[in-house]
């Protein structure tokens, strides 16, 4: 797919007016080496899901609490939220496969340092576990913002929704083999000798990029390279990422159409453990079920997304996958039995690929590409916002009201704040009346979906 980058990465200029937004070519990695680098991106997404497996049954099983469960995932997700911009500005300045390497050797460290701590101080387990997940989650914002920042400056637009079609399959291929694995390898060993598997695969990671840094060397960034990066020049990046995104009304209202969406995803996936082993009394081999469930329905969905991207308009195929979204969530609310339980969770997660080929083309489509990754970052983290505040809510209500419960109210509150947002997110449908949207060279163009 990075073949035809050489000459037409950045042919999609950008719709805030702000000039032309081309960035010089360069060399293109050749094929092996294009799937080498995706199979390394797709280990890593394997490290997540051991971690995403790891971490819940880990907090449940020390604490027996739901609250508890929920707590650790909002440390989970809160740092990662709050770094995001500074990962978007570090993305636009420095090379990615640097990016990668510092990630996943932290995340590797952490790792290994925790599953030792685990054994040399007891008492503190709980503690380990907030640290792995606080640090984790700030390593693993950098590596998903690189990832978003590189694409764009290797693959041309028309080759986009390929390209993100990909990537989600490696990602829900990951998910599918991730809890499997993760699961078997639970029965055969303890529960925390996970934490070595997880670090010895994100070492796996650190050593593939490094092998790959001839080829990822080439890339063209578009920020201000020249500039020292200061807290000055970060905290200017941030601005700059605020102001395009307010330029983009369609874009904004992706961006609250995607933080619903994570808050339907965060409640179920934190009370999942405990709905899982508390309320439905299934071992831990069945928790592990759930997400490879999700990540079967997420395969098949990679199958149809582009011929579906195809025949509907952007609006037309989001209000499709949240539909299917907000489905799950209800079966997860309202489920009686683990079966009916395990199939809502199913297509609550699995569906979200589709929706997520859908947003990443239309942000690749319509954000300049000088301020793409320092945007990019601030749209994740207002997306991601939802997700530790899925935690708070398990940590606040679970006292009151079951788990399933909260993911049904989860999802009456999405679709309230979704029926808000249908005129921003109705913009979307002009993008096939003007495939080609050129700079307006100071002016905003109403035609172009009003931004």
């Amino acid at each position: 797919m990075s073949h035809e980058a050489r000459e037409n990465t950045a042919e999609a200029p950008g719709e805030d007016g702000g000039g032309d937004t081309r960035t010089p070519p360069h060399a293109y990695m050749p094929g092996p080496q294009v799937a080498r680098f995706v199979g390394g991106r797709g280990l890593a997404a394997l490290g997540d899901q051991f971690l995403l497996f790891a971490i819940p049954l880990l907090a449940y099983k020390m604490t027996g609490s739901a609250s508890q469960t929920g707590l650790i995932f909002l440390v989970e997700w809160l740092p990662r939220v709050i770094f995001l911009p500074v990962a978007g500005v570090f993305a636009d300045r420095i090379r990615s496969y640097l990016l990668y390497i510092g990630s996943d050797f932290v995340r590797s460290g952490l790792a290994l340092t925790a599953f030792a701590l685990m054994f040399l101080v007891p008492d503190g387990k709980f503690l380990t576990l907030c640290v792995l997940a606080a640090g984790m989650s700030v390593a693993g914002a950098q590596s998903y913002v690189a990832l978003e920042a590189t694409l764009p400056r290797f693959v041309p637009m028309d080759q986009m929704v390929r390209a993100q079609s990909i990537i989600q399959g490696t990602e829900q291929t990951s998910e599918v083999i991730g809890p499997v694995l993760a699961a078997l390898l639970a029965s055969a060993l303890p529960t925390t000798s996970l934490l070595a598997v997880i670090g010895v695969v994100y070492g796996l990671t650190t050593l593939n990029t490094l092998t790959l840094r001839r080829w990822l060397r080439t890339e063209s960034l578009s920020g201000n390279t020249g500039e020292p990066t200061t807290v000055r020049s970060v905290a200017t990046g941030i601005g700059e990422g605020v102001t395009t995104l307010l330029k983009l009304p369609a874009i904004l209202g992706l961006v609250g159409l995607t933080m619903t969406v994570n808050l339907m995803v965060g409640v179920g996936m934190a009370t999942s453990a405990a709905t899982t082993v508390g309320v439905f009394h299934q071992p831990d081999k069945y928790y592990g079920a759930l997400s490879t469930g999700a990540g079967i329905v997420g395969i098949l969905t990679f199958f149809v997304v582009p011929k579906v991207t195809k025949r509907l308009n952007p609006f037309a195929a989001l209000m499709t996958s949240y539909s299917l979204i907000a489905l799950g969530g209800i079966g997860v609310g309202l489920a009686n039995t683990f079966t009916q339980y395990a199939l809502s969770y199913a297509v609550l997660l699995g569906t979200v690929g589709f929706f997520n080929v859908v947003i990443r083309t239309e942000r690749v489509r319509r954000i300049p590409r000088e301020h793409f990754a320092k945007t990019i970052a601030i749209i994740i983290l207002l997306n991601q916002l939802s997700l530790p505040a899925a935690g708070l809510l398990v940590t606040l209500f679970t006292t009151s009201f079951s788990p399933q419960s909260i993911a049904l109210g989860s999802v009456i509150g999405s679709v309230c704040a979704v029926a808000l947002l249908i005129p921003l997110l109705a913009r979307l449908r002009n993008y096939h009346a003007h495939p080609d949207p050129a700079p307006s060279h100071g002016q905003n163009d109403p035609a172009r979906d009003g931004n």
